[in-house]
């Protein structure tokens, strides 16, 4: 066989070589993505966790869409919409017992006419938007809290 016969033998050999490497490669690849669970959104635009699963989550999440917080307080927790950002409050209120935040979150103007310092604060900032009141349990109160905090940090 002369040499220009062995030269196209030649590259067509190499080309076959790199084709199967990539085939190969690109099936490798392919076994990774789908070995990967594809992250679910939910309508709050956070993936599911441990967090999301948890009843106390739910109660929260519940009690937050079925009481429309979110028609005032941003869904993120972080940014001002025409109520307050959320994340955080259990620290903003952690110099007062929990009860007052019970509280605050039932009936903000009571709160407010009782001279309630964390309250007449919040009211010299915010009026004259007042929030509405709620016929809430504490377990319902303490769920909300629960959730407000992990959408806000995202974690459990």
């Amino acid at each position: 066989m002369s040499a220009k016969h062995l030269l196209p033998l030649l590259y067509a050999s190499l080309f076959g070589v790199l084709f199967i490497l990539a085939l190969t490669v690109g099936y490798a690849m392919s076994q990774d993505h789908q070995s990967a669970a594809p992250q679910v959104i939910d309508g709050d635009g956070v993936p599911p966790s441990a967090a999301s699963a948890a009843p106390e989550f739910q109660l929260g999440k519940n009690t937050w869409n079925t009481n429309g917080c979110g028609a005032c307080h941003n869904k993120n927790m972080k940014d001002i919409a025409t109520a307050p950002a959320l994340g955080g409050v259990t620290a903003r209120w952690a110099a007062y017992p929990r009860e007052d935040l019970h509280a605050w979150i039932r009936s903000s103007q009571r709160l407010i006419s009782e001279g309630h310092p964390r309250a007449k604060e919040l009211w010299s900032a915010w009026k004259p938007s007042v929030m509405s009141n709620y016929k809430l349990e504490d377990e319902e109160i303490e769920a909300l809290l629960h959730y407000i905090e992990a959408q806000y940090t995202g974690r459990p």
